[in-house]
This record gives structure tokens, C-alpha cells and sequence, in this order.
């Protein structure tokens, strides 16, 4: 029986597991979280900063190398929503600031321990501290751009898509750029998935929660990035974004990047020049 489009049960659930795809995963990923420790072990910041009152609520600031005030990175990482911290998948703090760039790695709490809007609203109040406090540390609140990888890119699209100027004193372009890659950006066809035993989202909680859903009139440029390599459903997923967000007027980039996976299309999020990173870093003028 179809559950969605002509996916099965199965077929669904295998499109939104990647090691069904990429036998190597957990070597692929041991090998990240050892340059994320890397960099993070070597890196000139404020560590574990907190934004909220919440034991979670936390972030790193890896700072840029060169003048103040510099342009800011706001990334959110992936771990379906269920893992990892902002000591994940932060090896690219290396690459932008020595491009001069301010990375700003962003705790919140996993679910099922919190809901996705309790995770959401989080991530808004982290957005929201590191614009109002950029000055203390040097960063241009004027040039502060949102990236997020994987679940990470979800959430870095639910910030995309914010209405900012409910926000008492922010303005309403608070992002002016964004770099997602390898997002979910219509989470019911997820919730319809295993991934829903700890999303436990009904149908509500997937609308109010899914970017495609909720696209502004005026919102940022985006480069929306995914593997040549990744399951039907993500790249579907990441194309069908992209499209809508310029169909509805706003500048975005789609990029399909060859011969990459949902795990190894983080080494062209890693470098500068790739197709994902050179547009991202010249709106920041680097």
C-alpha cells in the first residue's frame, strides 16, 4: 500500500536512511568528528556561550581572523534532530575564519526530549542573541548569514523563512544569505517515516514545521546544495525547495553536487571555492 507518492512503507523508510545507501557511513562520520575536535581543540573562540536559560541553550563562537567587525556564519547542525551538538560537523569554522568570517556553531535541545517547535523557538532565540550581542565579539549584525547541513539545513530553513520583525528591535532581513545542504524542507513525508518514533510529529506540527510551507515575500538568497549520490527523496526534496523559492521571486542557487552522498558532500561544505561555498562567501565580500 502507497504511503506516500508511490513510495511503500519500506521504500519510504529506506529513502530517509542514508547507511542504507553509504556502507561506509560510521567510519565517514567517525573521521568528521575527529576534525570537528580538531578544529574546535585548535580554534581562537568563546566556547559554550549561553543564549537562553536552558541547560542546552549554548554556542560556540570561532572567531575570524583578521578585522572587526566580521561577517557571521550561524550554522546548525544535523543529527535528525536527535543527535549531536554544536560539537558536530563544525570542521568548516576552520575555513571561514580564516577567510574572515565569524562561525557561530548553535546548541538546542534533541528530540524526543522537546518538541520541534520547543527546537525551533530555540534556534530563534539563538539567532536573535547573536545578532543583538555581534558587537561584543566583534561581528557585523549586518552581514550574518544561516547555514545548516541535513537536519541542520531544515532548521537553518525554518530560519530562512521567520517573519524576524515580530521580534521586538530585529529587522526583518536578519539573515542575509543562507547555504543548506542535504535538508528535509517538507517534514510530512518524514513524519510518515521511522524517523517519526522521536519526531512524534502529527500532521500540524509537520506543516507549521516545513520551510517549503511557509516561503516570505521577501526572504534572503539561498544556495540550496545536495549530493548527486543521495536517496530520490532528498534530492527531490532539496530540488522542489529550491524551485519554490524562486518561484516565488527570491534568489536562489540549486546545486547538485557530482559524485557526493549525504556524508561525503561535507568536504565541498568544508573548502572554499566549491560550488557551494564561493557564492556563499562573496555575499559576505570574501
Amino acid at each position: 500500500m502507497k504511503v506516500y507518492l508511490d513510495y511503500d512503507q519500506e521504500g519510504l523508510d529506506r529513502q530517509y536512511e542514508h547507511r542504507n545507501f553509504v556502507p561506509d557511513a560510521d567510519e565517514i562520520l567517525a573521521f568528521q568528528a575527529a576534525e570537528s575536535k580538531r578544529v574546535r581543540d585548535a580554534a581562537k573562540g568563546r566556547f559554550d556561550v549561553a543564549y537562553g536559560d536552558g541547560e542546552d541553550e549554548k554556542l560556540d563562537i570561532y572567531l575570524a581572523e583578521g578585522d572587526d567587525p566580521a561577517p557571521m556564519v550561524v550554522f546548525f547542525h544535523g543529527g535528525r534532530w536527535a543527535m549531536g551538538s554544536k560539537n558536530s560537523n563544525c570542521e568548516a569554522a576552520e575555513m571561514y575564519t580564516n577567510k574572515g568570517v565569524h562561525f557561530v556553531s548553535v546548541n538546542f535541545s534533541l528530540l524526543p526530549g522537546v518538541t520541534m517547535d520547543v527546537l525551533i523557538g530555540q534556534c530563534r532565540n539563538a539567532a536573535a542573541w547573536i545578532w543583538r550581542n555581534a558587537s561584543d565579539f566583534g561581528g557585523d549584525a549586518a552581514r550574518m548569514f544561516v547555514h545548516g547541513k541535513s537536519s541542520g539545513a531544515h532548521v537553518a530553513g525554518m530560519m530562512a523563512v521567520t517573519d524576524w520583525s515580530i521580534y521586538d528591535g530585529l529587522p526583518a532581513d536578519l539573515f542575509k544569505g543562507g547555504l543548506l545542504v542535504s535538508g528535509m524542507y517538507d517534514l510530512e513525508p518524514v513524519r510518515l517515516t521511522f524517523r517519526n518514533e522521536w519526531l512524534k510529529m502529527d500532521e500540524a506540527a509537520a506543516l507549521a514545521n516545513s520551510p517549503i510551507r511557509h516561503i516570505p515575500n521577501n526572504g534572503c538568497p539561498l544556495i540550496v546544495g545536495v549530493g548527486a549520490l543521495e536517496t530520490d527523496e532528498f534530492r527531490r526534496q532539496s530540488k522542489e525547495f529550491a524551485e519554490a523559492w524562486s518561484a516565488a521571486g527570491l534568489q536562489c542557487q540549486f546545486a547538485e553536487m557530482p559524485d557526493r552522498h549525504h556524508f561525503s558532500v561535507n568536504e565541498d561544505m568544508n573548502v572554499a571555492g566549491s560550488e557551494l561555498t564561493k557564492p556563499f562567501l562573496s555575499w559576505m565580500g570574501r
